[in-house]
């Protein structure tokens, strides 16, 4: 299985869906925790889901059962997932000015804007795929500068090179 994870506006969505071509199963963690009830509530003050990760693993152990080599699971909390069941993951990170403009663009609230940031700026992510995976099956692509295909074929390059899929 493969992980894609970031914060919020590295591009993780689009180039999961590029990847899709590659007749990979892309499942996106947000669709699936809103449309299978994976979460505990709803919170009003960050305007996002409080994910039950118990749940969510349970849910994502069933469907790597099923097709473990061509999967993609890509969202925030994507580098919580179990170690055992993921070949390789990949962190997106962007610079935190080109992150704000991102954002911006998407429509996020300052209070959202800021809370990535600091996350991006505090490499959250990363440090925790890092604790989770290890350094061998973490890869961190900057997509301040790339395209959503260009960090798709350095994702599909890394994939291939590591003979997974």
């Amino acid at each position: 299985m493969i992980v894609i994870c970031g914060t919020p506006g590295t591009g993780k969505t689009e180039v999961a869906k590029r990847l899709q071509k590659f007749t990979f199963k892309v499942i996106h963690l947000s669709d699936l925790v809103i449309r299978e009830k994976l979460y505990l509530k709803y919170d009003e003050e960050r305007s996002s889901y409080v994910i039950d990760l118990d749940k969510l693993i349970k849910r994502i152990t069933e469907l790597y059962n099923q097709n473990p080599v061509k999967l993609v699971i890509e969202g925030v909390s994507a580098e919580t997932l179990p170690n055992h069941m993921v070949d390789l993951c990949f962190v997106l990170i962007c610079e935190p000015g080109e992150l704000e403009k991102r954002l911006r663009k998407k429509g996020y609230p300052p209070s959202k804007i800021a809370e990535n940031l600091e996350a991006e700026r505090l490499n959250l992510i990363w440090g925790e795929a890092l604790d989770n995976y290890g350094p061998d099956k973490v890869v961190v692509i900057d997509t301040t500068r790339l395209t959503i295909d260009e960090t798709a074929q350095k994702i599909i390059k890394e994939i291939r090179k590591r003979k997974i899929g």
